[in-house]
């Protein structure tokens, strides 16, 4: 219908939707406020596809997962399950604040898949989803 944008294309279409959300002031508003987690989960399963700009930007998990992990001698292990459920209550528990939903929403993608089992369902159909979209 709209051609093939390609991993690159649609990240580029989404970050500048989520710019102009950000500038505000216009007609054109592409995101709402409890939309933010799920375009930022978007960007997190597109970047691990994407070219090297945006190869980095799957790495948010990794950073996240090694940050509750250095704490384990503190508090004891912290697995993979765990910061993805952290990560998903503090998405959706709190009120809609811009960008710590689109931080928990690029995270959300690696953590989960990092979970597995249920956790890494929603990852999976999505990806598929979105590759299938965007011609990737």
């Amino acid at each position: 219908m709209f051609g093939v944008f390609g991993t690159g294309g649609a990240l580029l279409v989404i970050m500048v939707a989520l710019f102009l959300y950000k500038r505000g002031g216009g007609k054109f508003q592409p995101v709402k406020d409890h939309h933010v987690v799920y375009w930022g989960a978007a960007i997190g399963i597109l970047a691990a596809g994407a070219g090297e700009a945006f190869r980095q930007v799957g790495t948010v998990s990794e950073t996240f997962q090694s940050a509750m992990q250095s704490q384990s001698a503190t508090v004891g292990t912290v697995g993979p399950a765990a910061t993805a459920a952290i990560l998903v209550l503090i998405a959706f528990g709190s009120k809609p604040a811009f960008f710590k939903d689109l931080i928990c929403g690029v995270a959300a993608p690696g953590a989960l898949a990092a979970a597995g089992g249920a956790w890494a369902l929603p990852v999976t159909i999505t990806g598929a989803l979105l590759h299938s979209v965007v011609g990737a």
